[in-house]
């Protein structure tokens, strides 16, 4: 399995195709494998990189918190080991806060930014609309497979959320902790007009997680940005959804090379 020694950790990560390179970030509940249906499909255009970030999957768990700035940190390293000097970004739920926090701080390496199922932050929240926005920091990797349903729409297929189940089956306890309390922590509000780069915004129409005012308060700030529904398609819309969340991102990234 790949994996680079960054920042005093192993990151592991799957690779795949060749072409502009997109990358492509994990959120909370997930891990690489959260992205295997992109790097399958999209792998025939791009080089498709999905990480595990820090305390997930096969990378290295923390042994204390951290911010959201020490894991772009984390995606800095990563980028220089894959030799990338400017990438795609695209970033699901959590992943898509780091994308815009690592745009903040090295908006240079940052082609574009795909931002799905995700929102500014959760600073700004009171403590209760922060518990309502994710399972218990401290539960437990089996306390949390029963909120499976809820990241997905009522008529996802059984084998859809098998494979949800799969995935959160497999989160690690104290970096799911360290994960949420970063979370918690983080408020992008202010790159969001600093954000220079073409930007698609995707919400999955059923997503339960996070509301459509969440998702169109980026497209608002965001100068240019583009927004698109994914039908039919709950939190998880890139795992619920595969065909219709790559071709919105082909269609956008296409787009944008042809504009370059």
């Amino acid at each position: 399995m790949p994996s680079a020694e960054i920042n005093d950790f192993r990151i592991h990560y799957e690779r795949g195709g060749s072409g502009p390179p997109l990358v492509l970030l994990h959120g909370i509940t997930g891990n690489a494998r959260s992205w295997q249906h992109q790097l399958q499909d999209l792998a025939a255009s791009y080089d498709v990189v999905a990480w595990d970030m820090r305390g997930y999957g096969s990378s290295s768990d923390p042994i204390g918190s951290y911010t959201l700035a020490d894991v772009a940190e984390d995606l800095a390293g990563l980028l220089g080991h894959l030799g990338f000097a400017r990438a795609a970004l695209g970033g699901h739920a959590m992943g898509g806060v780091l994308a815009l926090e690592f745009y903040g701080r090295y908006p240079a390496q940052v082609q574009a930014l795909i931002l799905a199922d995700t929102n500014a932050g959760h600073a700004e929240l009171v403590a209760e609309d922060r518990a309502a926005r994710a399972p218990a920091a401290t539960a437990e990797a089996a306390v949390l497979r029963p909120a499976t349903p809820a990241l997905l729409s009522l008529d996802a297929p059984p084998e859809v959320l098998q494979e949800a189940e799969h995935i959160l089956a497999e989160i690690h306890p104290d970096g799911y902790r360290y994960a949420a309390h970063a979370l918690a922590e983080a408020d992008e509000r202010e790159v969001l007009p600093r954000v220079k780069v073409p930007t698609l915004v995707l919400w999955g129409e059923l997503d339960e997680v996070t509301s459509r005012q969440d998702a169109q308060y980026l497209a608002d700030r965001i100068s240019g940005a583009r927004f698109e529904s994914i039908p039919h398609a709950g939190h998880l819309s890139n795992l619920e959804q595969p065909e219709a969340f790559n071709a919105a991102v082909r269609r956008f990234l296409a787009k944008l090379a042809n504009s370059a």
